[in-house]
């Protein structure tokens, strides 16, 4: 197990987990964007925004990196639980401005559960900044264990600060909550415990806001996984299936499968929705977004190695085999060797960076009253 134990400074009731390369710590109202806990946020990919009692001065804080989830001490007053993932090989606690940091032993790939536990936290919001020499007036545990993505929640709340702190977090706009609701479908859906939650064909799951479609599906399976996800657009027109059957053989199930795709595609593009295609393996992984949550999806999955595509007519290519790169290769030798140049269609090459904190008056306007 790792650990780090000790007391830390803060500044304005903060500091931070960051794995951005850049090192930058999140605002704060975008970390807890969407969420019903307001201790802990985990809202900006790759960073947590934690919230402390004391304005300024040193608190007691201890990190643990466990193996699995621990047992849950009832001594702490305050307790919530968010979902974590490194965006790089190097994770740190960081005080705020990056006055200090203190590297942390978290796996780069990796979803982690995080706890986070407090005491103290209305003595020391009275207080309010602690000299040197004077006691300490709250401790935090912050712990990591490996974990599916789940919601953040509230364990314990007792202080009027916290409630406070959780009241204040379910007030912010959430402009980004779907797109960080299907990362977290389709991230848990790589691991067989996070794959074992979601629905076949057989069970359409009006709640989800990502479909898991079978290389093999059926069309009418296909059909119903679509219009039970959340953001079906309802005035999506089903009318073309007679006459698209009409036109493809269905003995080539894959290729058949795909073109459906397409076509149901071209008809939510048309609606101003994008049927988004999450970067797959065995099965597609589908999702209606608006054109603005389309980018934003492709940015978060590209910081997560990770892609989006739009599934249209001549926009939508599924990962190819080795057969199809090595014949793809042999056109495009043909094609220099005779004068023409073949490029590739432009790909996103975006990433996602933390936004950088802003100067002290911003910040000190950020933490709430």
């Amino acid at each position: 197990m790792f650990r780090l134990d000790g007391e830390v400074s803060v500044s304005y009731g903060q500091i931070y987990v960051v794995s951005d390369p850049c090192g930058h710590s999140p605002r704060m109202h975008e970390a807890f964007a969407g969420q019903n806990s307001g201790l802990c946020g985990a809202a900006v990919p790759g960073a947590l925004f934690l919230s402390t009692g004391l304005h300024t001065g040193n608190v007691g804080f201890t990190v643990e990196v466990r193996s699995q989830a621990p047992a849950l001490d009832p001594a702490w007053e305050e307790v919530v639980e968010v979902s974590f993932y490194p965006l790089s090989e190097q994770s740190f606690l960081l005080q705020w401005a990056g006055e200090a940091s203190w590297e942390l032993d978290l796996k780069e790939g990796l979803d982690y559960r995080v706890r986070y536990c407090a005491q103290g936290m209305d003595q020391a919001r009275e207080k309010d900044v602690r000299l040197d020499d004077e006691p300490l007036q709250d401790r935090y545990l912050l712990q990591f264990w490996p974990a599916p993505p789940e919601p953040d929640r509230i364990v314990r709340q007792t202080s009027q600060n916290a409630a406070y702190s959780h009241d204040w977090a379910r007030q912010q706009p959430d402009a980004e909550f779907r797109v960080r609701a299907i990362m977290a479908q389709r991230r848990a859906h790589l691991t067989p415990e996070g794959a074992e939650s979601f629905r076949d064909a057989e069970s359409p799951d009006p709640t989800a806001d990502m479909a898991v479609i079978s290389r093999e599906a059926d069309p009418q399976s296909v059909r119903e996984q679509v219009r039970a996800l959340s953001s079906y657009p309802t005035a999506l027109p089903w009318d073309w299936v007679a006459t698209f059957d009409a036109e493809h053989a269905p003995d080539d199930r894959v290729g058949y499968l795909q073109a459906f795709l397409e076509e149901i595609g071209e008809h939510a593009f048309a609606l101003g929705t994008v049927l988004a295609s999450l970067d797959s393996g065995q099965n597609y992984y589908l999702a209606f977004v608006t054109p603005t949550e389309f980018e934003q999806l492709s940015r978060l999955l590209t910081a997560h190695r990770m892609s989006a595509e739009s599934v249209r007519y001549g926009r939508w290519t599924p990962r190819a085999s080795p057969e199809q790169i090595a014949g793809s290769s042999a056109i495009r030798a043909w094609a220099i060797a005779n004068g023409y140049k073949v490029s590739a269609a432009p790909g996103v090459a975006m990433t996602a960076p933390l936004v950088s904190l802003e100067a002290l008056e911003a910040a000190e306007s950020d933490r709430p009253a």
